[in-house]
């Protein structure tokens, strides 16, 4: 046991054996990514499935595309992730305030800071696809059906430009929510059970990501 032991101490300091440290994953968020209680976020599901990776939850309920960049620095940036998912402008998209570009551009900040930094980016959204019939009963609503497509067409074009992944409609298998009440803590918030179906989604994106890592 001992002999063994030493083997690998020369070995590791010949250059022969190495220590993968675990990929570092930050989620940077709104109370989509705050929610579902003690061991039920979206994030709890892909560090149970992802063993080899660091999930950190970053999510703050109520936030906007320009809160989060406003704490992009301090919340992602300093902890040096090697991959960042950003779920952000589901509130941006019930206050329907700020102009659209504006939105893009904090999206963008957000994006090019990390590319630059050397991350991968996995761009988890409310939206996408909406005009193929999305089934959410919010999308009904003109004024508001003309916003979610036009985050949705920002956000696919900074994927597009930045090399970025893309989970559109993240929350689609628990939707309408009248038809999934188990899946849900009230109208707009997952639960545990509910998350699960959300972290599936963004697994599928994010396994990629992290294997661009190794």
């Amino acid at each position: 046991m001992k002999i063994g032991f030493f083997l690998f101490l020369v070995l590791l300091v010949a250059g022969c054996v190495r220590i993968e440290k675990p990929v570092r994953v930050v989620c940077i968020g709104d109370s989509l990514t705050a929610c579902g209680g003690p061991d039920g976020h979206y994030t709890d599901w892909l560090a149970k499935w992802m063993p080899d990776c660091e999930v950190i939850n970053k999510g703050v309920g109520g936030d906007t595309l320009g809160g989060g960049r406003n704490r992009y620095e301090q919340d992602v940036l300093a902890l040096n992730p090697d991959v960042v998912v950003i779920e952000l402008g589901a509130n941006d998209f019930w206050q329907v305030k700020r102009p659209l570009d504006e939105l893009a551009a904090d999206l963008e900040y957000m994006v090019s800071a990390a590319k630059a930094a050397g991350m991968q980016v996995v761009i988890a959204s409310c939206f996408g696809d909406v005009e193929q019939g999305d089934p959410s009963v919010e999308f009904k609503e003109d004024a508001h059906a003309r916003y979610a497509r036009g985050i949705a067409g920002f956000e696919q074009e900074l994927c597009e430009r930045y090399g970025c992944l893309y989970v559109p409609n993240m929350q689609v298998d628990i939707k309408p929510v009248k038809e999934f009440p188990e899946c849900w803590n009230d109208t707009n918030h997952p639960n545990r059970a509910g998350n699960e179906f959300v972290a599936r989604r963004i697994f599928h994106e994010l396994r990629k990501a992290v294997a661009a890592c190794r």
